[in-house]
């Protein structure tokens, strides 16, 4: 004998539950429908029709299921969606910077081509991603569906510092304060030198980079100097001071990474007293490529910094 379409929703409905469940949900459900289908009948509407229209409000049978169940249809529900997402967030703004720079700086100690560098720490960021994604998921997924309790309490110490007291005189001074000190260690590294070498203070710094490698570095500076004494007065990050920001560091960057990769950042006295004590180009190779990458790091924290400055005050 052919099931009745009541009969077969039932039996798809309950054979998701518990076997101690099925029985009252079974009683439960089988008079629900029937109600719907006599409610309708009523109105006009043939038994058949009734029939169908009552189990198609009473939606999927899988979905019905978890309520009875009490088990959500979500792969990571309310009690750790806000954690499972802050702690997305950390990772992403870590672990795949972290493994393509390191990639970058294992195939730049290798010289290999610059296209290959490039391809290379992509590929890595782009896999770490999906790592990042999945793995975290999947370890929230499982603590949501164990039951597990995590104390995470919230307390106002959480709070995000409010937009017009991000920043001000207090850092703008610091800020001039440091600029200063570079200028004026330049200009003394120039006229005395920072190193003593054969009973003489000798420059640190390449020759080559006067005039105007340094007078570019100069013009940085004093495009951050007035850059920190705007943001001081505008008192919080709008979009334009994000984009300033953005810039000095891609200039800043493009400017040490080319002095750098140059080999002019250092005078050939400082450079020979290095290979005296055993230090040879390999090392200084490395040890380049690793300045430029902290260089480079800073950078992005100090942009990544403003445009979140910016979303915050918006």
């Amino acid at each position: 004998m052919t099931a009745t379409l009541t009969e077969r929703y039932v039996h798809d409905t309950i054979r998701r539950l518990p076997p101690d469940a099925r029985d009252d949900v079974r009683r439960e459900l089988e008079a629900s429908i029937a109600d719907a289908v006599e409610a309708r009948g009523n109105e006009g509407v043939s038994l058949a029709e009734a029939e169908r229209l009552a189990l198609e409000d009473l939606g999927d049978p899988a979905v019905l299921a978890s309520g009875f169940a009490d088990r959500p249809l979500a792969l990571i529900g309310p009690r750790f969606f806000l954690l499972w997402w802050r702690i997305l967030k950390v990772l992403l703004w870590s672990v795949p910077p972290v493994a393509g720079a390191g990639v970058a700086i294992g195939h730049a100690i290798a010289e290999e081509p610059v296209g290959t560098i490039i391809a290379e720490s992509i590929v890595v960021m782009i896999s770490a991603i999906m790592h990042v994604f999945f793995w975290t998921t999947i370890v929230f997924a499982v603590l949501d569906r164990s039951g597990a309790r995590i104390a995470a309490r919230w307390t106002v110490d959480r709070l995000p510092e409010a937009p017009e007291r991000q920043g001000g005189v207090a850092d703008a001074i610091a800020s001039g304060v440091v600029l200063m000190l570079v200028v004026t260690a330049v200009l003394w590294d120039y006229a005395r030198g920072f190193a003593f070498l054969n009973g003489s203070w000798t420059s640190v710094l390449s020759a080559e980079l006067w005039p105007w490698w340094i007078a570019g570095l100069f013009l940085v500076v004093l495009a951050e100097a007035v850059f920190v004494v705007v943001r001081a007065r505008r008192g919080v990050w709008t979009v334009g001071l994000a984009v300033i920001r953005t810039a000095i560091a891609i200039v800043f960057v493009s400017w040490a990474a080319s002095v750098i990769g140059r080999g002019l950042l250092l005078a050939t006295e400082i450079v020979a007293a290095f290979q005296a004590v055993g230090v040879g180009a390999d090392v200084m190779r490395i040890l380049a490529i690793l300045l430029i990458v902290g260089i480079a790091v800073t950078a992005v924290a100090a942009v990544v910094q403003a445009w979140r400055g910016v979303r915050r005050a918006g």
